[in-house]
């Protein structure tokens, strides 16, 4: 029987739209939905903001997110249910899916990101993951998730290898998860002229999992800042993540390393603090020449501009995305030595044309299999 898909309402769930990463994410497949034929709702945190900030996208609140959570976070589980059966998006959806990015991870609360999919499958609904980074897991969260996948996700789709290695350790069911790419090469290739400006965009954030070291971090972003300049070109920090009290703000970090380096190099520095819609920060992005990027996404963005970008890796998941870019050189630790981050950003910046040629080959050949990978989750979905 042939399905039709205007009455298969789809929800998509866990979107963060003040992150340009994550609008880059939930609004390929938004649109890769919508042209797939389904009508589509996005369940969003920052419910207020996100519709003043993007009208045009048909939010509704997530519930995930109710005060009641935050104070008394164990009442979750029993609450939700009921949070759910009183939301019309919810309860009308056929399929929820989980929007893409990298929040099953146990540096973070994912039974707080995922308990949803347990009460939608309970409901009869049909339920998903898309390109999502999964690790690392510890005991408790292994056991959590491999229990959720196996009864409450119809299917999941990982991003990188690492993923994909971290759920076969778990022992996951394999016929339930496939790798994938990251969903924002779903945007496609839209290649620019070189910009002759001598402008550079860094892209830097604040990270303190894993025992990483601000203090190191800072210090050789400063180094690469001070290469940058003597080698005459001016800089603007600029971020993905900026601009929103309400949200995590770059600048805030982007103006500390400003205040390491002296007047000189000060000069030739920009501290962006304003916040971009996502498609004025994709358009910017055109006027760099090559960008330096601790958020993935900001270099993912310059990528399919075929603007060379050279990866600050903070999680697994950069080095992980550069090594299937065939650009793993170019993607450096977030601690790395400083004698070692020297050296790869001064053959990053020497090569970036021989950089450009090949993007104009990768990103398209990316593009093309981010495509067929999203026609294929969606087969898998409906025949489920």
């Amino acid at each position: 029987m042939k399905i039709d898909r205007k009455k298969q309402k789809v929800l998509i769930n866990n979107v963060v739209p003040l992150n340009n990463g994550d609008v880059a994410l939930f609004s390929t497949l938004y649109k890769q939905l919508l042209k797939a034929g389904f009508s589509v709702q996005i369940a969003t945190y920052y419910y207020k903001l996100a519709k003043e900030k993007y009208p045009d996208f048909p939010f509704v609140k997530d519930l995930g997110q109710s005060k009641i959570f935050i104070k008394l976070p164990f009442l979750k589980q029993y609450v939700l249910p009921f949070l759910y059966l009183m939301s019309k998006p919810y309860r009308n959806a056929a399929i929820i899916i989980g929007a893409p990015g990298g929040y099953v991870n146990s540096n973070y609360s994912i039974r707080n990101n995922i308990l949803i999919f347990k009460i939608a499958k309970f409901f009869g609904k049909k339920t998903a993951i898309y390109s999502q980074s999964v690790g690392p897991l510890d005991k408790k969260d292994s056991i959590f998730f491999k229990k959720l996948l196996e009864n409450s996700i119809d299917y999941l789709y990982v991003r990188d290898s690492y993923s994909n290695a971290e759920l076969i350790r778990i022992n996951a069911n394999k016929t339930k998860f496939k790798q994938t790419k990251d969903a924002a090469f779903l945007l496609g290739f839209k290649e620019v002229k070189v910009n002759n400006n001598k402008k550079v965009a860094f892209s830097v954030r604040k990270w303190d999992y894993d025992g990483r070291s601000m203090e190191t971090y800072k210090k050789m972003i400063a180094k690469l800042a001070m290469i940058t300049i003597d080698k005459g070109y001016t800089i603007d920090f600029l971020s993905t993540c900026q601009g929103l009290k309400s949200y995590k703000n770059d600048a805030i970090v982007a103006q500390e390393i400003y205040e390491l380096l002296a007047s000189n190099y000060q000069n030739k520095i920009t501290v962006l603090t304003e916040y971009y819609l996502f498609d004025e920060l994709y358009n910017k992005i055109e006027e760099y020449q090559f960008v330096l990027g601790t958020r993935l996404h900001m270099c993912i963005l310059s990528l399919t501009k075929g603007i060379p970008a050279f990866n600050i890796s903070y999680e697994i998941k950069g080095k992980e995305c550069y090594n299937y870019l065939e650009l793993e050189k170019y993607s450096i630790d977030f601690n790395e030595t400083t004698e070692k981050a020297v050296t790869s950003y001064l053959n990053f910046i020497e090569e970036k044309d021989t950089i450009r040629k090949k993007l104009k080959e990768i990103i398209p050949k990316l593009h093309k299999e981010a495509k067929e990978d999203f026609d294929f989750f969606i087969d898998k979905l409906i025949k489920n």
